[in-house]
């Protein structure tokens, strides 16, 4: 019985092409996955990018809105002083006139 082999096993060419196979089908997986992994990381980097520079164009924005807010209450601070000094010619000149010589008395008038 010695000489009766239950076990079939490869030859020498079987075995390599076996393991040739295995080792193609693994280098192709890792390829799949670094393929993966670096997508990964492109779209994180990617995404940094976009959140940081999102970030400086709001904060640009905010820095513009305030300045145009303080010019804002300057102009309106201004117009406020120039309507208080108009109301204030105005009350002077109301004033002036009714403590003036008529304007129907000449000026000789006013003199003697």
């Amino acid at each position: 019985m010695a000489g009766v082999r239950w076990i079939r096993t490869r030859s020498a060419w079987q075995d390599m092409e076996y393991h040739r196979v295995r080792r193609a089908a693994a280098m192709k997986e890792d390829q799949a996955n670094m393929d993966l992994i670096n997508s990964a990381m492109s779209n994180a980097l990617q995404n940094n990018m976009t959140g940081a520079s999102n970030n400086a164009a709001n904060a640009a924005l905010k820095r513009i809105q305030a300045a145009a807010k303080a010019k804002n209450a300057e102009t309106t601070k201004a117009l406020d002083k120039a309507q208080g000094l108009v109301d204030k010619t105005k009350a002077s000149l109301a004033a002036s006139s009714t403590t003036t010589v008529p304007s129907s008395s000449s000026v000789l008038d006013t003199v003697a």
